[in-house]
């Protein structure tokens, strides 16, 4: 049998623990309600439960759910960035660079789902529910920025054909990013976000199919 450790009753903001922690603390598990059940069918009262403290508590950090909804946006924007940032300060050309993008985000998957599912559901979040109208702005102003210096940066390396359109890159790696975190959602298998990265880079690479020559031509 499988003995499980008692739920403490007393909940609220430990005096021990540093405010900022419990804020963080408070994000994560709002993410992570978020992305499972959406921002109407969520209250606060599921977020406190699952953080560990009460409902007025939350209160002390914000003052309502949409206001939370925002803080766990702009949270979930800075990990990404930040993940991102540090996958591209390598040199390397495009495809070097991009396969490190996408090798953080599997890893970022693999170790927090939630992010993926938090990202795919929030423009849906936004145009239902009034309240988060604001954010609209602040995630065009936010259009997945590293992938337009990473294109910017191969425009001044010249690594690009004649006839490639740098904004038609853009829409091909944002396609890219946007499906995968679409497929982590859907599918629930970081291993398979893996599986798909590892496919995308080889094909990149040209080492997605054999090389072969056609057979002689028949003789009528």
């Amino acid at each position: 049998m499988i003995r499980r450790t008692p739920v403490s009753k007393t909940l609220g903001r430990p005096r021990a623990v540093d405010s900022s922690d419990t804020r963080g603390n408070l994000l994560v598990s709002a993410r992570r309600i978020f992305a499972r059940d959406g921002y109407g069918a969520t209250t606060n009262r599921n977020i406190a439960e699952a953080a560990g403290i009460t409902t007025a508590a939350i209160y002390h950090y914000f003052p309502s759910k949409a206001e939370l909804f925002k803080a766990v946006y702009l949270d979930v924007q800075n990990i990404v960035d930040d993940c991102f940032d540090v996958a591209m300060r390598e040199p390397g050309t495009l495809a070097d660079r991009f396969g490190r993008v996408l090798d953080a985000a599997s890893a970022l998957n693999r170790q927090d789902s939630s992010i993926a599912g938090f990202i795919v559901a929030m423009p849906t979040e936004i145009q239902r529910h009034a309240e988060l109208g604001e954010l609209r702005a602040v995630e065009k102003s936010r259009t997945i920025p590293f992938i337009e210096q990473l294109v910017a940066d191969s425009v001044e390396n010249n690594e690009f054909a004649d006839g490639v359109v740098p904004s038609a890159v853009e829409d091909l790696l944002t396609a890219v990013i946007s499906g995968l975190t679409v497929l982590s959602t859907l599918t629930q298998d970081p291993e398979r976000h893996v599986a798909a990265v590892g496919a995308l880079k080889r094909f990149l690479s040209g080492e997605f199919v054999r090389r072969f020559s056609p057979g002689p031509l028949p003789i009528d």
